[in-house]
């Protein structure tokens, strides 16, 4: 439903601004992205949102003046080309404090969203790149054009465009080289020395990082501990090991630089079943060769 904010009288929204509002089907609650509302909004110095909860999560992007937000313990000042990006089941308040303000915002929720945004906030922290804020920004903008020409979507399109805004939260843009060509040298040297124990100190001297640094980084741009990306690329080495070999379990286990009880252990806990009983499983689904 489109929104008139010349009968609405929103406090600081002028009547300039437009918006629309969604209410979802309950398969998309269960299963998809969706959007509750999206807007282009024109503010005096008198708009402020405060609130203690809110079910939607938000993306708000700068387009002319200063928009204040305080969120989680912080306060950010968004200007001309800043995005911002927060759950809004968490206390919030945002604000103007002079007129000429103008943002597009976003608000979304369904499927597993929180959790994606809260990973997010907890790697990235609320503040979007610059240089994908004007991405983002130009993205929202024509997904205002396109309800404002009356058109609709399906279900599928809808979680797809909203699965697309999480892509720009996710990006680096200026750093994704530099964050992959890091992180492919560090994979490069497990993959070199995948039978065998790797600390911490080889890994960080691999790129060219302190410890300190390098953990803190490499947790940052993966959302894995250096120890927890170890251990699944051996996992994952040690699979193709029990589909492709009839190895027995010990020598896989030696193969990827686990004791015995150290793989079987790992295996059990990340895939809920022993890998002999692995084995087993994913060997009932491949095909004979002469079927």
């Amino acid at each position: 439903m489109r929104l008139n904010f010349g009968e609405l009288k929103e406090p600081g929204v002028l009547p300039t601004s437009t918006g629309y509002l969604f209410t979802p089907l309950s398969v998309q609650k269960d299963l998809y992205f969706y959007f509750t509302h999206v807007g282009h909004f024109y503010c005096s110095h008198s708009y402020f949102i405060k609130r203690d909860y809110f079910s939607p999560i938000l993306v708000v992007c700068v387009r002319a003046g200063c928009l204040h937000v305080q969120y989680q313990g912080s306060t950010f000042h968004l200007r001309k080309g800043d995005a911002l990006f927060l759950d809004c089941q968490d206390p919030h308040y945002y604000y103007a404090d002079m007129d000429g303000l103008e943002f597009f915002y976003v608000h979304f929720s369904g499927s597993n969203s929180h959790e994606l945004i809260r990973r997010l906030l907890d790697t990235k922290g609320p503040l979007v790149n610059r240089d994908q804020a004007s991405a983002l920004s130009y993205y929202i903008e024509n997904l205002m054009d396109f309800y404002d020409s009356d058109k609709t979507m399906t279900i599928y399109e809808e979680s797809s465009r909203v699965y697309e805004i999480f892509r720009y939260l996710h990006g680096h843009t200026s750093e994704t080289h530099h964050i992959e060509s890091y992180i492919d040298t560090v994979t490069r040297y497990i993959n070199d020395n995948i039978d065998r124990r790797i600390s911490l100190q080889e890994l960080a001297s691999s790129a060219a990082l302190s410890e300190y640094h390098f953990s803190r980084r490499f947790k940052r741009d993966t959302g894995y501990t250096p120890l927890e990306y170890v251990n699944t690329k051996k996992l994952d080495y040690g699979k193709s090991l029990l589909i492709q070999t009839d190895w027995p379990v010990r020598r896989i286990a030696e193969a990827t630089g686990f004791s015995f009880r150290g793989f079987v252990t790992l295996f059990s806990h990340t895939e809920g079943c022993s890998p002999l009983v692995w084995r087993k499983k994913v060997q009932q689904h491949v095909v004979p060769e002469n079927f």
